[in-house]
């Protein structure tokens, strides 16, 4: 009998090259921005740039806002990964997330829990391929489900909700 709580093959949902590159980018500004995991913060500062979502949100997302908004702290702490023993769990297990690397491929950056909701809510709107809009999606369903993530970095959670769902 097969373990439930692995995942079938059938549900997995290939990463497109432009959300590969969407959540490269946003590593890269989590990095730039002395943050230790990707925030929401660094998703949306992702998809600003990202030439299908930015023109979308722009309006509703101010970059300067966004910017100058202090990452609360809860969100920038991670156990550096050589304090585990060998055959301790793997990092996923650990921290029940994922990480991109960088654009330069130098530095891995793993998500935080509330941005690793955003994309496994992304990932649930994906049919084969897991596209930027389905990000943008996962991000404005869980505007509408925890308004206090955004609200911690001074977004209307359902403004950006209504500018995405214009997609």
């Amino acid at each position: 009998m097969a373990d439930s709580t692995q995942p079938r093959l059938s549900d997995a949902v290939r990463l497109s090259d432009e959300l590969l590159a969407l959540m490269r980018s946003a590593a890269k500004k989590a990095v730039d921005l002395n943050e230790r995991s990707i925030t929401p913060r660094a998703l949306l500062l992702a998809m600003l740039d990202d030439v299908g979502l930015g023109p979308r949100i722009g309006g509703v997302v101010n970059r300067e806002k966004l910017l100058a908004a202090q990452t609360p702290s809860t969100h920038a702490e991670r156990l550096p990964d050589d304090i585990f023993a060998a055959g301790d769990p793997a990092a996923v297990e650990r921290y029940d997330t994922i990480a991109f690397k960088t654009p330069d491929g130098e530095s891995s950056v793993w998500l935080t829990r509330e941005a690793y909701e955003i994309f496994v809510e992304g990932a649930q709107r994906a049919d084969e391929r897991y596209l930027p809009k389905h990000l943008a999606f996962g991000f404005a369903a869980e505007a509408r489900h925890a308004p206090a993530v955004l609200a911690e970095i001074g977004i209307d959670g359902g403004a950006l909700a209504d500018a995405i769902y214009r997609l």
